[in-house]
């Protein structure tokens, strides 16, 4: 627990999805969960319980507190997102982790919250001094018990580490490569997957998980053509309307960047197309670099593997992203933006790369679990923006109803009208302004942190004693504060 004015410096970890833009899945289920203020979001309900309503929509699993709901229509019949609504993908994953249902409840690995580490050691030592079928069995149950509650808790990178000490002794083991793979995938290792997987997939040829995550990591390296050819294997295996969706966007981005230019640095692989000149590549690779520093330090994180950046004329952007005409940029995995017309860095270009990079970071240390919000606030922090030419305006319609409800934009603000683009970007800037000033950068850092294994509902009060309703009111009082009435 943090008292108000705390500091605190955490290694924090990353995966959620930017510029507003959530990855959505190509078929959506048409159940509605129809808001108190009016508007609705459309989602797959998962499940409820006493509190909160939890749903899938673009980008992931989120939640919402009951409080803020009328009523929810279910069905069971898919409906196409209409094509000016849907916006990219992250990169295809088995439907659920691998694994994950075959690790026995109660298992004694697991007890008091955390990992026996001495009780594995001893699992160890038993499989090494004798290897027999039965003592192997234990030490695979023990370290797939212990990799999957660490990756629900929130520590992927630990769960990956227990992954691979099974694998050791259990080499080719059909079922801890796919959960490797997957847990690698996910947290965008894509050099390390393909290591794992190449082999694998001749192994194991009729399960086209294993094609599908190969083509997912080398789509993570920006080799396309890879990535489209192990896709259409898993293809030829399985049906599946993600992963082919995924191929036709990947198909789109080979026609209009297969000749692009390529530039390096230690952080980041940037293409360009060849027709715009090689010192604006150059000028926007070492303002990713600068940035990057900055936010390793504002967010205690470092991301271990290269971020794709890809640079594009304006109708090209247009072409492959299949965005509103708002969209600036897009981060989907790989930050995307168009740049037509320039020749030379200007501050505001600097500015949008800096907000991109900033979601790269969030994605990677909440793991995808980021609500929106938080995540366009944050980047519009990390740019340098402020909410004083709107301040006394979003006072006034926070504290007056008229902006949709903080609880309402955990999804993504791509269906949002575009005329109440502005003032929604501005109300998830005024969150952080006041999650900044009240409680600290250090405490920002932290609810990323938690955000990785819990809900926001559970860090808002378990971090700041407070909850979504309250949160409107603070904001607008903050606001009030700080602007006037």
């Amino acid at each position: 627990m943090r008292n108000k004015y705390s500091r605190r410096w955490s290694q924090v970890w990353v995966h959620c999805l930017l510029g507003g833009l959530l990855i959505a899945p190509s078929i959506l289920v048409a159940d509605v969960i129809y808001l108190k203020n009016g508007r609705k979001i459309d989602a797959q309900v998962i499940k409820e319980d006493e509190k909160q309503i939890y749903f899938e929509a673009s980008g992931g699993e989120f939640a919402i507190l009951k409080s803020s709901v009328d009523h929810v229509e279910k069905s069971n019949v898919p409906a196409e997102a209409p094509p000016s609504a849907r916006p990219a993908r992250d990169i295809p994953l088995p439907l659920a982790p691998p694994g994950d249902s075959a690790v026995e409840a109660g298992s004694p690995v697991i007890h008091d919250n955390a990992v026996d580490e001495a009780y594995l050691a001893r699992l160890t030592d038993d499989a090494a001094t004798h290897p027999t079928a039965d003592n192997l069995h234990k030490l695979k149950q023990g370290l797939q018990s212990a990799a999957v509650f660490l990756s629900r808790k929130g520590q992927p990178e630990a769960a990956i580490a227990k992954y691979r000490e099974a694998l050791k002794y259990m080499p080719h083991d059909h079922e801890l490569d796919l959960a490797l793979g997957y847990l690698l995938c996910k947290q965008e290792h894509y050099f390390d997957a393909v290591e794992l997987l190449l082999p694998e997939a001749d192994r194991y040829p009729r399960d086209p998980d294993f094609r599908l995550l190969l083509g997912s990591a080398y789509y993570g390296m920006e080799d396309l053509d890879q990535a489209i050819s192990q896709w259409n294997k898993a293809l030829a295996i399985a049906e599946n309307p993600q992963l082919r969706d995924a191929v036709a966007k990947a198909q789109r981005e080979r026609e209009v960047s297969g000749s692009y230019q390529e530039v390096r640095s230690e952080h980041f692989l940037l293409r360009y197309d060849g027709q715009q000149n090689d010192r604006l590549s150059q000028e926007i690779l070492n303002s990713l670099d600068e940035s990057f520093q900055n936010l390793v330090l504002d967010l205690g994180y470092l991301p271990s593997d290269p971020i794709v950046v890809i640079v594009y004329p304006n109708q090209a952007f247009r072409d492959i992203t299949r965005m509103p005409s708002w969209v600036g940029a897009l981060n989907d995995g790989k930050i995307r933006l168009p740049v037509s017309g320039l020749t030379q860095m200007t501050p505001k270009l600097a500015q949008i790369l800096k907000h991109e990079l900033t979601h790269s970071f969030v994605r990677l240390i909440t793991l995808g679990r980021c609500p929106v919000w938080f995540n366009e606030g944050l980047a519009q922090l990390e740019e340098g923006a402020s909410t004083a030419t709107l301040g006394n305006q979003l006072g006034r319609d926070i504290a007056g109803g008229s902006l949709p409800l903080y609880s309402s934009l955990e999804g993504p603000f791509v269906n949002l009208p575009a005329d109440q683009v502005p003032m929604v970007y501005g109300k998830s800037l005024a969150a952080l302004e006041y999650l900044r000033d009240g409680y600290g950068l250090g405490e920002i850092r932290h609810m990323l942190e938690l955000m990785s294994s819990q809900d926001i509902g559970a860090v808002l009060h378990d971090e700041i004693h407070s909850d979504y309703p309250a949160l409107e009111q603070d904001v607008a009082d903050y606001l009030v504060k700080k602007y006037g009435p």
